[in-house]
């Protein structure tokens, strides 16, 4: 016997196949594909025929015998077992391979797919042993594509259904499967055979077809009864007639639902007449189909006044189609009174195409075009933008009105679109009732958050936006995403209610100025000269008055010919208000400007501070303003800064503050927006002429930002805030108003305000509750629903209450020299204190009203702190908890201590054992832009038993989304970091600790490994198992007095699930 004729072990691949097929492995449900190299020395190509002898003959036969043998097989794919060559098997073969799908049960699909080589007489063969199994098995698809077979091979195929009445055939997929149109009557005998018939392709021969042929198949499609859906492509030529003939007038198809037509023209009037005459039809798809911009004008106007189908897909590429033909049938289907019907798909090739597609969605989005029920952008073949109406309680009728919800899915992971398309698609987001917003799985950077949270200013409409598996779901983004949507709920009932009842609405007229600075800045003296320029009174004895310390905030409004009201918040510099500053600035309205002042001049030293100075208070403060401020798009927080105390310190230029404030702006590009210093803005607060072109740089400023910045308000409420305003000041003895009798002050001015044809036909109650929801948004009354409490004077809260009681609790001098006489002192380091002493503390600000005020008991006193979070009771105990109380930055001085102590050693300690303690670190992703006050984890309040169950779903995600929420600090960013394992032990202080953001240790580990697995030279495939990989240690400093650097490994310190990504990246970067 020759050596090639030994018969050595089955390959693998041949010992699996007839395993599987003799049912002793997987069961196999589709022939592989015989021209695989593993199967190539068995089933070669025909002029190899020869060398199949002996022991591979003998493989050869028993893989056919299998296939007899098995009874799994659901797809039968001629081209897998041929390779498109059916002399490839000699004829027995083929009766031996078909012989097993005789009579199959099992058997769901044949496919010939391609060009067939062989002789004429082997592919007719073929094609009555495929006839015979389609007559004989449970066979209910057939695909013939791109083998153009002869009229004989038809006839073949044909002649196995004559006489079965039980033919199963449900699909018939045929594109270019016959080489005339004689093989036609043969088609249309299949279809009259198969009375199961639902689904039937056709298309790919693009010579005419003779009338009679085009008439015996459109007979076929009359009589199919069954049949449901047509996709006819590539028939330029008999296509249209087709149609006409099988699918309109009183004798076509009436089962029909769905037509689908690709690569196709002269379809103007077949298409018109299809749409208006088949009442079965309910939807149709257009795929690049060659129209000029007039016929589809046309057929728009037909899908708007008589089409019946209820969906119509039409499928446009921009690199083939004309723009104008897109506009003519989207502008010309637009109707007023129908739901819409027609969803559009456009395929993008360049930037200039996509922002064409944008700005139509820009029209659907604001309703300029009320024609699409969806539209879908792609771009390199996937889609990137996709819009679509759902329907609501299961109907789509009221999505044209103000309530209907649409829905925006948005994905730029693959597609790498330039910012000009980013930017573009934000504006077609602006100013619309869009309500769902998909933007999962996108590449999303900081500028990106800014203009949503930009959109979420303008679109209350906004309830849904999913930002899951991106960068936002992690670092606090989205829960700052979900609060702005949120608070965006409550806004839209009230705005919605305004505009039913017809109220006018014009630019809003309020804003508000913060002064901000450190003490004896001179914020109070120039809070009152600005009052008094608005007020026009003279300074004459402006240098007698007495000015006492601000305590807490104290407010006052400038109002101006125009009515514009801008409300001064005087921010007390000393950093015991700090904690009460940061929870009412949550409270604040999107418009605000700062004004920071500094006086450069040191009363002690009589000579000017050093630069360094101005440098520390202004990142304070700026850190403070974006801690607390929350994102609200590009517009950011106008920060202006006030050189004071002119007199005192000259200067021949302000240049030494203008390089700080350059320096400065760079670092808080991203949060505030820190103008430059003027020369103007060097002032005396107690001269007028000084300060009067500041007063008028504000209101220009506010004038300016709220023209263009702020969405319109209702007149009405901009006049109520005015008269509240003006009642406050002859009236400061009743600052707290129950709901009835603020209904009872609203009343007459919204009877004023209300059109009389709406004056008796709208629900009073309700815009009440409006108008109260608005003003307690905006911060000019201070609204505590569970106590039915209306605060209308804003600075009885900021200044009178808080400020005074925190001074007491904090031992705080009002004034600027000491008070002679005891005092009871309440200051408490850890911010617990009595009942006994709360009620003293309540009693002795009680006590220091003035008489004739209203008598505020310690009940209301009490529950006005709790509602506002600035106290809590304490659980079983008679104890208060006030953050307030607590001393802030009460570690500073130690921590300065520890500064620059010398690092005696740098030797590294390995821990062998593995650490039973774990820390988790959670810090501000800027440490010189953000800060979080004392009272912020105070008011974080989540139950022991919850809190200790899940720390990090339960703790971590929680206290991050608490953040960005109006009771947190909305500016801080938080991420991750973990502690070293001996600092959790020992208790380590906080400021001493080892700690490292988890995304750095990861990146450090993932660099580490792939360093390693460059220097190595094994297959690929093994390397990820290698244990040494992951030896990746983390070098922690010595620190003094407690231990030496100790390195511990990464993959301790890190999450079983962080390690696992870690792995997966690399396997899958290395493929």
């Amino acid at each position: 016997m020759d050596s090639a004729d030994q018969e050595p072990e089955l390959p693998l691949a041949i010992q699996d196949l007839v395993q599987r097929l003799e049912g002793k492995g997987e069961p196999i449900t589709r022939l592989p594909n015989f021209n695989r190299p593993e199967f190539l020395k068995f089933f070669p190509e025909r002029a190899s025929l020869s060398t199949i002898t002996g022991w591979r003959s003998q493989v050869r036969l028993r893989v056919l015998e299998a296939i007899i043998s098995c009874n799994t097989v659901e797809i039968l794919d001629v081209h897998n077992i041929c390779g498109g060559d059916v002399s490839r098997l000699m004829a027995s073969e083929w009766d031996i391979v078909l012989r097993g799908f005789m009579y199959s049960t099992v058997l769901r699909k044949i496919i010939v797919e391609y060009h067939l080589g062989g002789s004429d007489a082997e592919v007719e063969t073929l094609c009555l042993q495929l006839g015979r199994i389609l007559n004989t098995s449970s066979i209910t698809e057939l695909k013939i594509w791109c083998c153009r077979l002869s009229a004989r091979c038809w006839l073949n195929l044909a002649s196995g259904l004559r006489g079965n009445c039980d033919y199963k055939l449900q699909s018939l997929d045929l594109f270019e499967a016959w080489n005339d149109s004689s093989a036609v009557k043969h088609v249309a005998e299949m279809i009259n055979s198969a009375p199961q018939l639902e689904t039937l392709r056709l298309g790919g021969y693009y010579q005419d077809m003779e009338d009679e042929a085009v008439g015996i198949l459109s007979q076929a499609l009359i009589h199919s009864s069954c049949l449901k859906e047509l996709k006819l492509g590539c028939a330029v030529k008999w296509g249209p007639a087709l149609l006409l003939k099988a699918f309109t007038g009183d004798e076509g198809n009436r089962s029909i639902e769905r037509v689908r037509l690709r690569l196709m023209d002269r379809l103007g009037e077949c298409l018109r007449e299809l749409l208006i005459s088949n009442p079965s039809l309910k939807e149709v798809e257009l795929s690049h189909i060659q129209m000029r911009p007039r016929e589809w004008h046309q057929l728009g106007e037909v899908i708007r006044d008589n089409a019946i189908a209820t969906t119509i897909l039409v499928k446009f590429d921009l690199e083939y189609h004309d723009w104008k033909s897109v506009e003519a049938l989207a502008r010309s289907v637009s109707s007023d009174v129908k739901d819409p019907t027609v969803e559009l798909e456009l395929d993008t090739k360049r930037e200039d195409e996509v922002i064409l597609s944008l700005d139509l969605l820009g029209s659907v989005l604001r309703g300029e075009i009320k024609s699409l029920k969806s539209l879908s952008i792609l771009a390199d073949d996937k889609k990137i933008i996709t819009f679509s109406i759902l329907p609501m309680n299961g109907k789509t009728g009221e999505t044209l009105v103000y309530s209907g919800l649409k829905f925006l899915q948005l994905n730029f992971r693959s597609t790498g679109l330039s910012k000009v398309v980013w930017e573009e698609l934000v504006r077609c987001m602006r100013g619309n009732h869009l309500t769902h917003l998909d933007l999962s799985e996108s590449e999303l950077d900081g500028e990106a958050f800014k203009d949503l949270m930009g959109v979420l200013q303008v679109n209350l409409a906004l309830q849904e936006i999913d930002v899951s598996q991106t960068s936002w779901a992690m670092d606090g983004k989205a829960a700052q995403i979900q609060e702005a949507l949120n608070q965006n709920q409550k806004r839209a009932v009230y705005m919605s209610i305004f505009r039913k009842a017809n109220l006018a609405f014009g630019d809003a007229k309020a804003g508000r100025l913060f002064l901000c600075g450190s003490p004896r800045a001179g914020k109070t003296q120039l809070r009152k000269t600005l009052t008094r320029i608005n007020q026009g009174k003279t300074s004459l004895f402006s240098k007698l008055e007495v000015l006492w310390r601000t305590k807490g905030i104290e407010v006052e409004l400038l109002q101006n010919d125009d009515k514009m009201q801008i409300s001064v918040w005087d921010l007390a510099g000393q950093w015991i208000f700090r904690t009460l500053q940061n929870v009412l600035f949550t409270q604040t309205n999107n418009f605000c400007v700062f004004l920071f002042l500094y006086n450069p001049f040191c009363e002690e030293t009589c000579s000017n501070k050093p630069d360094s100075c101005f440098r520390t208070e202004l990142e304070e403060w700026l850190s403070f303003i974006t801690s607390s401020t929350k994102v609200t798009g590009r517009d950011l927080p106008q920060v202006f800064v006030v050189i004071s105390h002119k007199d005192k310190a000259r200067f021949s230029s302000l240049s030494w503050a203008q390089s700080i404030v350059k320096e400065l702006t760079k670092r808080f590009a991203n949060s505030v927006d820190l103008c430059p210093i003027p020369e103007y803005f060097h002032v005396d607060a107690r001269k007028k002429k000084q300060v009067i072109p500041l007063y008028s740089h504000i209101f220009e400023n506010f004038n300016k930002l709220l023209r263009e910045k702020s969405p319109q308000v209702p007149e009405l409420c901009s006049h109520l805030t005015s008269l509240l305003v003006t009642n406050t000041k002859k009236n400061k003895s009743c600052p707290l108003w129950t709901s009835k009798k603020f209904h009872s002050f609203c009343a007459p001015i919204l009877t004023k305000f209300l059109p009389p044809s709406f004056a008796h036909s709208v629900d009073h109650s309700r815009i009440m509750d409006s108008i109260i929801s608005y003003l307690n948004d905006v911060g000019s009354i201070i609204y505590i629903p569970s106590l039915d409490y209306i605060i209308v004077d804003p600075n009885w809260l900021t200044n009178t209450f808080l400020g005074e009681l925190i001074a007491l609790g904090q031992h705080f001098q009002a004034q600027e020299f000491e008070s002679s006489d005891g005092r009871s002192s309440y200051t408490s380091k850890d911010g617990f204190v009595s009942e006994s002493v709360f009620a003293r503390l309540i009693e002795e600000f009680l006590g220091k009203q003035p008489h004739g005020h209203r008598g505020v008991n310690r009940e209301e006193l009490e529950n006005i702190l709790v509602n506002l979070d600035l106290c809590f009771k304490v659980e079983d105990t008679s104890q208060y908890f006030i953050p307030s109380f607590i001393p802030e930055h009460a570690s500073k001085q130690e921590q300065r201590n520890q500064e620059g102590a010398h690092v005696e050693s740098m030797y590294w300690e390995n821990r062998g054992e593995t650490s039973q303690f774990v820390g988790i670190r959670i810090q501000c992703q800027d440490g010189r832009t953000m800060s979080l006050t004392a009272a912020f984890f105070p008011r974080f309040q989540k139950s022991r038993e919850v809190a200790t169950k899940y720390v990090m779903k339960h703790i971590v995600q929680e206290l991050i989304s608490f953040c960005a929420s109006p009771k947190g600090c909305p500016g801080v960013t938080l991420v991750l970091g973990v502690i070293q394992t001996f600092c959790v032990e020992m208790l380590i202080p906080s400021h001493l600790r080892g700690v490292i953001l988890i995304e750095k240790l990861k990146s450090d580990f993932v660099r580490s490994i792939n360093d390693k697995l460059e220097e190595m030279s094994l297959e690929r495939s093994h390397l990820v198992e290698k244990e040494e990989l992951f030896d990746y240690e983390q070098c922690w400093p010595p620190i003094q007095k407690h231990t030496f650097g100790i390195s511990e490994r990464a993959r301790d310190l890190l999450w079983d699930s962080d390690v696992e990504a870690i792995v997966n990246e690399i396997r899958q970067n290395r493929v």
